[in-house]
C-alpha cells in the first residue's frame, strides 16, 4: 500500500512539470532526408469544452461510486452506463477517454514539446484515484467501451480458471507495447487499433468495424472480451484497485456460501472460499525461479531484438516482470472463508448485489 501512495504521488509531481513543459531545445536536423515520424493525435475539443467534458466525467464517476457503494443499485449502475455510452461514446466520438489517455501521458512525460492539458490529466487520474480508494467503478458505469459490449451480452459462459488468467495477462503486454511506441516511434497504438471508435464514429476503414464486430460477436458469450484481457487501462485499474479498502462487498450480512454470486457473475471475478493452499517447498522454489530467469530473458530478448536502447531492455524487463509476478501469486497462495469479490478483476457492475439473499432481504425490508 505504501509503495502505491509513493509510486501514485510520484506520478502527479512528473504529470504536473511535464504539463507545464515547454519546448527546451529544437529538433535535431538529420542527414539522409530522414524525418521525424509524424504524430497522430485523437482529434478532441480545448479549452471550455475540454474542461466542462473533465467536469461531467468526474460527476459521472462520483455517482457511479454512490449507486454502487451506497445506493447498491444494479439498474442504476447500468442507467448511468447507457448515458455515458451515449455522452462519451457515440457524442463525443470516444475521446473523453483515460484509456487513450494513457499515451498522452506518457508523450508528456517524455517529450518536453507536447505538454499534457490538464482535463487530459484529471480524466487520466480520476479514475485511478477512485479504483485506489473505491474499486474499479470507472470500468461499471462510466466506461463507454464496457457499456457497449454489456449491451450484447446474452449467455455468458465461464471461462476456465487457467485461461482467464492467462489471458489477463495480455493487457499488460499490451500496456508494455503501448508505451514503448510512444517513447519510441510516437505511435499512439491503443487509438489505431481502438476496436470501438470507429463505431462510436461511424466512420473508419473496414478492419476497423471487423475489428469491432469481432469483439462484439466474442462478448455474445464472453462478458467484455476487451476489457477482460486486452483494455491497457484495465490493467492499470486493476493495480491500483486491489489497494482499495472499501470496495465491493456482495452481501450487507456474513456470508451464507449459497454460490449464486458465483453464478451470476460473467466476469469470473468472484473468489471462492479455499484453504490455504498446500505448496511443497521445491515446487514454490521452482516458481520463484521461473519468475527471476523470465525477468532475465525478456530482458535480454528485448535488448537483442529491439536494439541495445534502453526501451528495449525495460520493454523486455516489463513483459519478464508480468509474468513473474503471476508465478510469485501461484507459488503463495491465499486462503479466504466466503465468497469475495476479487478486487482486481471485479469490475463493478452490481450484477452480484440483486442475486445475493441478505441484499433481497435487506431490500424487502426498506433498509436502504
Amino acid at each position: 500500500m505504501k509503495a502505491t501512495w509513493l509510486l501514485l504521488g510520484l506520478g502527479v509531481a512528473i504529470l504536473a512539470v511535464a504539463a507545464a513543459a515547454e519546448q527546451r531545445f529544437p529538433a535535431p536536423e538529420f542527414e539522409g532526408g530522414y524525418a521525424l515520424p509524424p504524430l497522430v493525435l485523437q482529434p478532441h475539443r480545448t479549452g471550455m469544452w475540454q474542461t466542462l467534458d473533465a467536469l461531467a466525467f468526474g460527476f459521472a464517476l462520483a455517482l457511479g461510486a454512490w449507486l454502487l457503494h451506497v445506493k447498491r443499485s444494479r439498474q442504476g449502475i447500468f442507467l448511468l452506463s447507457l448515458v455515458c455510452l451515449f455522452y462519451f461514446g457515440f457524442f463525443k466520438h470516444g475521446c473523453i477517454c483515460p484509456i487513450g489517455s494513457t499515451q498522452n501521458v506518457v508523450l508528456g512525460m517524455v517529450d518536453a514539446s507536447q505538454p499534457v492539458a490538464l482535463p487530459t490529466i484529471a480524466v487520466f487520474l480520476l479514475p485511478l484515484l477512485a479504483a485506489l480508494f473505491l474499486g474499479r467503478v470507472f470500468c461499471g458505469g462510466v466506461c463507454a467501451l464496457g457499456a457497449i459490449q454489456d449491451l450484447f451480452l446474452w449467455r455468458p459462459i465461464r471461462v476456465p480458471e487457467w485461461l482467464e488468467s492467462a489471458l489477463g495477462l495480455l493487457r499488460y503486454f499490451y500496456l508494455g507495447l503501448a508505451v514503448y511506441f510512444v517513447i519510441a516511434a510516437r505511435r499512439f497504438i491503443i487509438c489505431e487499433y481502438d476496436p470501438f471508435v470507429s463505431l462510436f464514429r461511424f466512420s473508419g476503414p473496414f478492419w476497423k468495424f471487423a475489428f469491432g464486430a469481432g469483439f462484439l460477436a466474442a462478448g455474445l458469450f464472453i462478458a467484455r472480451p476487451y476489457c477482460r484481457y486486452l483494455c491497457p487501462y484495465g490493467g492499470l485499474l486493476a493495480i491500483f484497485a486491489r489497494g482499495s479498502n472499501y470496495t465491493v462487498r456482495i452481501t450487507p450480512k456474513e456470508c451464507s456460501n449459497c454460490t449464486l454470486c458465483d453464478s451470476v457473475c460473467p466476469f469470473s471475478a468472484i473468489d471462492r472460499p479455499r484453504e490455504r493452499g498446500l505448496v511443497s517447498p521445491g515446487a514454490r522454489l521452482a516458481l520463484i525461479l521461473g519468475g527471476v530467469v523470465s525477468i532475465a530473458v525478456f530482458g535480454v530478448a528485448g535488448t537483442l531484438l529491439l536494439g541495445s536502447s534502453v526501451g528495449g531492455l525495460l520493454l523486455g524487463l516489463w513483459f519478464g516482470g508480468v509474468i513473474a509476478s503471476r508465478l510469485f501469486g501461484i507459488a503463495f497462495p491465499g486462503s479466504r472463508a466466503a465468497f469475495e469479490a476479487d478486487k482486481g478483476r471485479c469490475l463493478s457492475c452490481a450484477r452480484c448485489y440483486k442475486w445475493c439473499p441478505y441484499e433481497r432481504e435487506r431490500l424487502e425490508g426498506g433498509r436502504v
